[in-house]
């Protein structure tokens, strides 16, 4: 039987809350996903589903307790140290947030912001991360690479600045992507198109996909 790439077990975050009362955001959640296999968390705003990814990568804010176990690889993730974590993110796991224009440097250009991202993990000069970003850029088909590469996050369209997130997010060739409702700041037309690239990086890259969205139909168009 093939082995699960990650296993999530009985998973619950909980908050400080006010007088003394704890607010729980996640409660028991559980799903296995398989090297190349898509799976789809779906719910309504505030239901976990982006608590939940977040705990599993170590990116909640102090203060919250997590308990439960999160196995990558049969290595547990729950109860290890920032710098433990930052050995499984962007390698193992990566991670495309909901808001580009957020996410992003707005100070930095794009190229210099994907180029940092495949340095943090692979032992590389400036100029081979730099002609890296601009393959990746090629990769996500945006159009014109080595020209956009320089440019700034506020010279791209949502759709691109979506795209170069997702370029960022496969800088070291994660094992598993974590698609954190990545359209829903687009429109229809380019929500598909997204939609369309991370299934077609997948299948390329082999790469297993975390889908979280509060849109069925978005969830009910992925078929893999």
């Amino acid at each position: 039987m093939t082995e699960a790439l990650l296993e999530v077990e009985d998973l619950k975050v909980t908050f400080p809350g006010r007088r003394h009362r704890e607010v729980r955001a996640v409660d028991g959640v559980s799903y296995t996903i398989y090297a190349g296999q898509t799976l789809a968390i779906v719910g309504e705003s505030g239901s976990g589903k982006t608590v939940s990814c977040r705990a599993v990568m170590g990116l909640l804010p102090p203060g919250a307790v997590v308990t439960g176990s999160a196995r990558f690889g049969g290595a547990e993730l729950i109860g290890l140290t920032d710098e433990q974590l930052r050995q499984h993110r962007g390698a193992d796991v990566a991670m495309v947030f909901q808001d580009p224009a957020r996410s992003l440097n707005p100070v930095m250009r794009v190229g210099a912001q994907i180029a940092e991202a495949v340095r943090a993990h692979r032992d590389v000069t400036r100029a081979e991360a730099k002609a890296q970003a601009v393959d990746l850029l090629r990769l996500v088909h945006i159009p014109l690479p080595e020209r956009r590469s320089a440019e700034y996050p506020h010279q791209l369209s949502g759709g691109m600045r979506q795209r170069v997130m997702i370029a960022i997010a496969l800088a070291c060739r994660p094992r598993l992507l974590i698609a954190d409702e990545a359209t829903t700041a687009l429109d229809v037309t380019t929500q598909a198109q997204i939609m369309e690239l991370m299934l077609e990086l997948q299948a390329e890259l082999g790469t297993a996909l975390l889908l979280i969205s509060h849109d069925l139909g978005l969830a009910g168009g992925v078929r893999r």
